[in-house]
């Protein structure tokens, strides 16, 4: 960013340093008030919400008033104080931090005031509206850190309040549980972030200002040059992408999502919109030249990690009857996309984050629009989530269901919506990417079939939400929530809906970051078209099969046969997971500590003391009292020590 006095700097500084500070600040003040008054308790979510508010006012005036331009140095602003040692703190602000802070802030605002409808009658709700706001700001803090090490606090920070929001309502079983697993899950995957940080820190400790972001950015070849190699990146690349699967659910650790669903549905759709899962993908295209520079096969493993991961949650969520983990599998699935597109431009040496962002933004739209959809119907069916029971709810929740329709649309990728234009782009880039190294195919072929698969699970979840007739007496009785919940559901199907037409001026908005241009391709016409003429498919499969029920889906389960148990139990991960590693394995590993710790750590230590205790035991009797006895010794000890010395002499 071009800034052209010290007053601009002060006011650029300032502002970004508001956007996540104000919703940090009235995580305590809600607390407070709402502890202390009944009065603080009804206005906590308008106090969450504004502070909210204030933050996305805050990055629309750094996006609006400053001078992004296309040459190298001019497009961020980078502004660190000294801290510990020679690890610095504070804001780095170029195009993808301020896109990033702008969806972030943006799209909890509308969550934020839904949830001041979902969540009234809580008792609760001053903790879980200061929770949310102190999520919120961890999140915007985590965007706009200038240092991995302030990042890192931040990440943590997400994570501790998504354990809060996940078990909110503690008191349920499942909610208690779920909120363990996600701590315990994404655990894994911070520590092997922590050791990717401390290659990184390693690589760039002779620098002034190691594990800088700017840094990292800019000075990767200089970073190589001095004693070290790719070997080296591509090692911290992998490590790192091991704190991406856990925060933002990639194969294998993406199994805590799902239980997450057990927290208030507004959780649900900020952690699945706005904050935490988008974190890992965030941290992918910050340190992208990391990846650049690194060996392939760094670049290959983010691809393949991603693509796998959309084709596998694809497949889960076509099984699964929970409205919310239909869903959740959705974010598995369209993260999975965003991740491998950033692998196709890590292959090819080229900038593909404009590609990843824009599908980013949109699906912030999308899901924050389906999550919030789902939870008007819950609202509305006091909790109920089997989709088999509801049914007929169009006719019922005119507004919401024509929401999430939208939403659902948007989701496929169907033209014009904006999914068309982010998802799309992504299967047709990736077949790019193949046309110029064949290892790319397979990584092009699953997503592909990603498409199909997310039409098929998308619409079978609609048809049976929306048409037919009700399937139980809450379904019956269904009407549209109150206008607070509705207007959210309005400004974000608008977004889905125009947001398309902004594809190309997004993209230009990312030319210049890593002194690169985001990458263009000429594929044949019939590949282009190929995704969408799946998506005609799977909405046919899922008409025939969920709307006029012509083909009967139990039936196709059955001859399934192990394909469909396998599905079904989500590829047995959870049964490896806990069955086998945590209620086995770990068992048995504790077992084995407590006998080394038993047995040789304590072993050798009593032995010790059995060993003192013994020669004392024998020293002791030549305590006798007799002075005559200890002159004899003494006397004996010397003329030993004068032989000694004679002989060393003599020797010598």
């Amino acid at each position: 960013m071009v800034i052209n006095s010290l007053i601009n700097i002060n006011q650029y500084v300032i502002a970004a340093f508001l956007i996540f500070l104000v919703p940090v600040i009235m995580f305590p003040l809600i607390l407070l008030i709402g502890k202390f008054s009944e009065t603080g308790k009804r206005i906590s979510g308008i106090l969450a919400t504004t502070g909210i508010f204030i933050s996305f006012i805050l990055s629309w005036f750094i996006y609006s008033n400053g001078t992004f331009s296309f040459n190298p140095g001019d497009y961020y602003f980078n502004f660190e104080f000294p801290w510990f040692g020679n690890i610095t703190w504070g804001v780095f602000v170029d195009p993808l931090a301020i896109t990033m802070a702008l969806m972030v802030s943006g799209v909890s605002f509308l969550i934020h005031m839904f949830a001041i409808g979902y969540m009234g009658k809580d008792p609760n709700k001053h903790v879980y509206f200061a929770e949310t706001s102190l999520f919120t700001g961890g999140m915007l803090g985590l965007v706009l850190s200038a240092n991995l090490v302030m990042f890192f606090l931040f990440w943590e920070l997400v994570g501790l309040c998504s354990y809060l929001l996940i078990g909110f309502w503690y008191f349920k079983p499942n909610a208690a549980s779920a909120a363990k697993k996600a701590f315990i899950v994404t655990r894994v995957g911070d520590v092997l972030l922590i050791l990717g940080l401390a290659v990184l820190y390693w690589m760039t400790f002779s620098s002034n200002d190691p594990l800088s972001i700017y840094n990292l950015n800019t000075q990767i070849p200089l970073i190589i040059s001095r004693m070290h190699s790719n070997l080296d990146l591509a090692i911290a690349g992998a490590l790192i992408l091991g704190g991406v699967a856990g925060k933002s659910s990639q194969f294998p650790l993406h199994v805590w999502i799902p239980d997450a669903m057990e927290g208030p549905t507004t959780v649900s759709a900020l952690i699945h919109a706005a904050t935490m899962v988008t974190a890992g993908i965030y941290l992918v295209a910050r340190i992208y030249p990391i990846y650049l520079y690194a060996l392939p096969w760094a670049g290959l493993l983010v691809l393949y990690m991603g693509a796998f991961t959309a084709f596998l949650a694809g497949t889960i969520g076509i099984v699964v009857n929970d409205v919310k983990r239909i869903l959740a599998y959705s974010t598995i699935s369209q993260l999975g996309y965003m991740l491998a597109a950033l692998g196709v431009g890590i292959v090819l040496g080229e900038s593909t984050v404009g590609y990843s962002l824009y599908h980013l933004v949109v699906h912030a739209f999308l899901k924050a629009l389906l999550f919030l959809s789902a939870g008007s119907i819950l609202f509305m069916l006091l909790d109920v989530r089997d989709i088999r029971k509801m049914g007929g709810l169009w006719k019922k929740m005119p507004i919401t269901i024509s929401a999430m329709f939208i939403g659902a649309l948007t989701l496929i990728g169907f033209p014009p919506l904006a999914g068309y234009f982010s998802k799309d782009a992504i299967i047709s880039l990736s077949y790019y990417g193949y046309l110029h190294n064949t290892a790319l195919f397979w990584a092009w072929f699953l997503l592909l079939i990603g498409a199909f698969l997310t039409t098929v699970y998308t619409f079978r979840m609609f048809f049976v939400v929306a048409l037919g007739k009700p399937k139980s007496y809450a379904a019956e009785n269904a009407k549209d929530p109150p206008w607070v919940m509705i207007i959210p559901l309005i400004v974000l199907s608008g977004l889905s809906i125009i947001y398309g037409l902004f594809q190309t001026d997004f993209y230009n908005f990312f030319n210049g970051v890593y002194q690169m241009t985001t990458m263009h391709f000429d594929i044949p016409w019939y590949i282009e078209w190929l995704p969408f003429i799946l998506v005609l498919f799977g909405l046919l499969v899922a008409y025939l099969f969920y709307a006029s029920y012509k083909l009967n889906p139990d039936t196709v389960a059955r001859k399934s046969g192990i394909f469909y148990r396998i599905v079904k139990n989500k590829y047995y991960l959870d049964v490896l997971f806990t069955n086998i590693i945590a209620e086995r394995f770990m068992v048995i590993l504790a077992k084995l500590f407590y006998a080394i710790d038993k047995y040789v750590v304590d072993g050798i230590v009593n032995g010790v003391g059995i060993i003192f205790r013994i020669l004392s035991e024998y020293f002791r009797k030549i305590q006798t009292g007799i002075v005559q006895y200890y002159a004899a010794i003494m006397l004996a000890g010397l003329i030993a020590i004068l032989i000694t010395v004679f002989i060393l002499i003599g020797g010598i």
